[in-house]
């Protein structure tokens, strides 16, 4: 296959615009497109350090990607693009108008990726005319650091799979082919149980005595400072979009979720306002001191739990879970590896423990 001429990017966002990045850095021409003017200009003061920001990803940099990107409002900008990346807000109705917008401007043959964590590229195109170009095109947050793509569709044709993996690999992105089509997929299923059993251990313990604890058992970050990182707004979008399809599994306990609406309804939205759960300086987590880290066993079996449901679902087995987290995360296990080192009878008592005391989904046992 020969790679795209020319590719494009709908929304301007903190995702958009490095996706955008990362397709300019490796070699392609890209527009990217956001019906605000501010987010574009934001997203292009962004890109001026653009070749700095890869470097530190650990990316080589070819030449000067920047000079690669255009800007635009108007989705006709995209008319020649063979290949797009859809990545606006977690909204089905957003996402299926958006489509629908880009199929009147597109050739038939063009591909169209989708960014969702919590939905599907299946229901996202189901109401296009051609929804076998449409593919999910899922990137681990933030999309410099972390080297995953995943990448699905059930009505998607094999040709538009086929390119939407060699674009990743031209990214130097890793592409996962995942093999089911579920509400957020493989990697956020993943984070979605991290993050809501964190919010549960909230009823027992302080969120920083929570993160301090999942930080010194070898978590990159903690569970609420990971929700902090992709917006409590966004956060709570995506639990409205999983009990769609999975109940109250993800949510969290009736009391935080409250405090976390009021928080957003403040406009404390974590790291892109400075403030959610914890303080933020920039990029920078201002995790506060603690006397004692809180048990956060129960997270840790919570996520080994929700892989199991992933090879049950028929998602991915057991390796491709496993590598999906590593790759998603930065780290060197995944949560079979976890497993294996903390024994499945102990993970199994400790949801059975939590469940009964809880009640709560993401702690119900499936294995």
């Amino acid at each position: 296959m020969t790679l795209p001429n020319h590719t494009g990017v709908v929304g301007a966002g903190l995702m958009g615009r490095d996706i955008a990045g990362l397709l300019a850095n490796g070699g392609l021409p890209v527009t990217l497109v956001d019906v605000d003017p501010d987010a574009l200009e934001s997203a292009r003061d962004d890109h001026a350090a653009l070749a700095a920001r890869l470097e530190a990803g650990g990316l080589a940099v070819d030449g000067d990607p920047a000079s690669r990107i255009t800007y635009d409002t108007d989705l006709a900008a995209l008319a020649d693009c063979e290949f797009v990346v859809e990545a606006v807000p977690e909204r089905l109705d957003l996402k299926r108008s958006v489509m629908g917008d880009l199929e009147s401007v597109l050739e038939a043959d063009a591909v169209v990726g989708t960014n969702t964590s919590s939905l599907t590229a299946g229901e996202i195109a189901a109401e296009m005319a051609h929804p076998e170009r449409v593919t999910l095109f899922h990137f681990a947050n933030p999309a410099l650091e972390r080297d995953l793509v995943e990448i699905s569709g059930e009505t998607a044709t094999d040709e538009a799979l086929e390119t939407a993996t060699e674009v990743a690999e031209a990214m130097d992105r890793h592409p996962v082919r995942l093999q089911r089509e579920h509400r957020a997929n493989c990697l956020s299923r993943l984070s979605a149980s991290i993050k809501c059993a964190g919010t549960w251990e909230l009823l027992e313990a302080e969120a920083a005595a929570i993160d301090h604890a999942a930080k010194n058992i070898g978590f990159d970050r903690g569970p609420l400072e990971f929700v902090d990182l992709v917006g409590l707004d966004v956060h709570l979008a995506t639990v409205d979009n999983l009990r769609v399809a999975y109940g109250e599994r993800y949510a969290p306990p009736e009391a935080v979720e409250e405090r976390m609406r009021e928080l957003v309804d403040a406009g404390h939205l974590g790291k892109k306002t400075g403030q959610g759960f914890f303080e933020w300086d920039g990029e920078t987590c201002l995790l506060p001191g603690v006397e004692q880290g809180h048990d956060v066993t129960p997270v840790v079996a919570a996520l080994v739990n929700e892989a199991y449901r992933l090879v049950e679902d028929g998602v991915g087995d057991r390796e491709t879970v496993n590598d999906v987290l590593k790759r998603g995360s930065g780290g060197d296990v995944g949560p079979f590896d976890i497993e294996a080192m903390l024994g499945t009878d102990f993970l199994r008592e400790t949801l059975e423990s939590r469940y009964e005391e809880t009640g709560a989904g993401v702690y119900e046992p499936v294995f």
